[in-house]
C-alpha cells in the first residue's frame, strides 16, 4: 500500500510537470504566433514539443512500472500501457508537425472527457464528503466543460486560438495532477505513520 501510493504520487507529480511546461510554453508561441513570420514556425515547435512531452511522460510511466510491486499485475500493465500510448502519440505528432493543431485538439477533447468522466467517479465513489471530494468533482466538471466548449469552437478555430486553448487545458490537467499526487502523498504518509505505529506497540 505504501509503495503502491508513493508510485502513484510519483507518477501524478511528474505527468504534472509537463503538463504544466508544455502548457506555458504553448502560451509563448501563442503569442509568437501573432507575427506571420513566426506563425507557421509556431505550429510545427508546438506539436513537437507536445509529441516530447508525451514521450517523456511515457518513459516516466515505464519507470512507474519498473518500481511497482511485482506482485500488482494491474499497476504494472497499466502503467507500460499509458506508456506505450504515450510513446506512440508522441512520436505521430513528432513525425506530423507540418500538419494542422486539429490532432491535438481532438486528443484534447478525448482526454477531456475520460479525465472528467473518471474524476467525477472518483468524487461519487468517496464515502463522505470533504474537500477533497469537492475538489475533485469541480476537476472533472471543468474539464468536461473546457472540453465540450473546445468541441463547439473547433471549427471556427484558427492556430492562434487552438493553441490558447490547448495551454489553457495543459495548465488545468497539470493543476489536477499536482492535487492527485498530493492526495497520494498524503495517503502514503499516513500508511507510513499508521505502520510505524504498530511496530512500536
Amino acid at each position: 500500500m505504501l509503495k503502491r501510493s508513493r508510485v502513484r504520487a510519483y507518477f501524478f507529480f511528474i505527468h504534472g510537470v509537463l503538463a504544466l511546461l508544455a502548457g506555458g510554453t504553448l502560451f509563448y508561441l501563442r503569442e509568437l504566433s501573432s507575427n506571420p513570420f513566426f506563425s507557421a514556425i509556431a505550429v510545427v515547435v508546438a506539436l513537437v514539443l507536445c509529441g516530447a512531452a508525451l514521450a517523456l511522460a511515457g518513459v516516466a510511466d515505464w519507470f512507474a512500472a519498473v518500481e511497482t510491486n511485482r506482485r500488482s499485475l494491474q499497476q504494472i500493465l497499466l502503467y507500460t500501457l499509458a506508456g506505450l500510448s504515450f510513446v506512440a502519440a508522441g512520436a505521430f505528432l513528432g513525425f506530423t508537425a507540418s500538419g494542422t493543431l486539429r490532432v491535438l485538439l481532438l486528443l484534447t477533447i478525448a482526454h477531456g472527457l475520460l479525465f472528467g468522466a473518471l474524476a467525477l467517479r472518483g468524487a461519487f465513489r468517496m464515502r463522505k464528503i470533504h474537500w477533497d471530494s469537492l475538489l475533485m468533482g469541480f476537476f472533472g466538471i471543468a474539464s468536461i466543460l473546457l472540453t465540450g466548449w473546445i468541441a463547439g469552437l473547433i471549427h471556427t478555430m484558427d492556430d492562434r486560438t487552438a493553441l490558447g486553448w490547448i495551454a489553457g487545458y495543459l495548465c488545468l490537467v497539470g493543476l489536477k495532477l499536482f492535487f492527485f499526487a498530493g492526495e497520494e502523498r498524503y495517503l502514503a504518509l499516513h500508511a507510513g505513520r499508521t505502520a510505524h505505529a504498530g511496530r512500536v506497540s
